[in-house]
């Protein structure tokens, strides 16, 4: 099959699955997107809502595609969020840590454990949820980290910068204006609702076990008349 062919072909299934909604080129727009960042979140901002929009009317074709090359996508219409998993990336019989630390930095998988334990504590009360968002300081993260994992953010702004960034392009958090200066601890963000779907269930429980087993071999203070 030719690449013209391939074209046509392409054409003719967009015009026949979205009609005539969604051209070739925006189709591409779309794989691009999802390969260069992994989401498609709808509340995120009005550009990627079109691109969601879109989206969802080539979905059926959006699948076929991907799964020629071995990917998987998956659609959360609840929270209007579209994942692509890369090549045995969704396999079920990893459990959930062991599946987020195969395709992330170390500094990437602690940071997201650590925003999934904090966002549940959003849903629970524990904390306030302004329109599904989760105000914190990176200080508190690093404090959760310290708790949860024993381990802290990055040493150097610099480096804190780049982690920002990568949790940006997940869709996992918000820079919020007027804050201290980026990469800072004091500076402020914002937990998005797809760090649910991003940490697996098992994944948080997993950290919640491995809580418990801490404070299990933590020994009880013995007091002086029993010495």
């Amino acid at each position: 099959m030719t690449t013209d062919t391939f074209h046509a072909l392409l054409e003719t299934r967009l015009a026949d699955r979205t009609a005539g909604n969604v051209s070739r080129r925006r189709f591409a727009e779309i794989c691009n997107r999802l390969l260069a960042a992994g989401i498609l979140w709808r509340d995120y901002s009005k550009p990627e809502q079109a691109l969601y929009d879109d989206a969802t009317l080539a979905e059926e074709l959006l699948r076929e595609w991907f799964d020629v090359l071995g990917f998987t996508l998956t659609h959360d219409v609840d929270a209007n969020l579209m994942r692509l998993y890369p090549p045995g990336d969704d396999q079920e019989d990893e459990d959930g840590v062991k599946r987020l630390r195969a395709r992330l930095s170390k500094d990437m998988v602690a940071a997201a454990l650590g925003l999934r334990f904090l966002y549940t504590e959003g849903l629970t009360g524990k904390r306030e949820l302004v329109n599904q968002e989760l105000a914190i300081s990176l200080e508190e993260l690093s404090q959760t980290l310290v708790s949860l994992l024993g381990t802290t953010l990055p040493g150097s702004a610099a480096e804190r910068g780049q982690l920002l960034r990568e949790l940006r392009k997940h869709r996992l958090v918000r820079f919020r204006e007027a804050d201290a200066g980026f990469g800072q601890m004091e500076m402020l963000l914002g937990v998005l609702r797809p760090i649910l779907s991003f940490v697996s269930d098992e994944a948080l429980l997993e950290v919640r076990q491995l809580m418990q087993t801490k404070a299990q071999d933590v020994p009880l203070p013995v007091a002086a008349g029993d010495a």
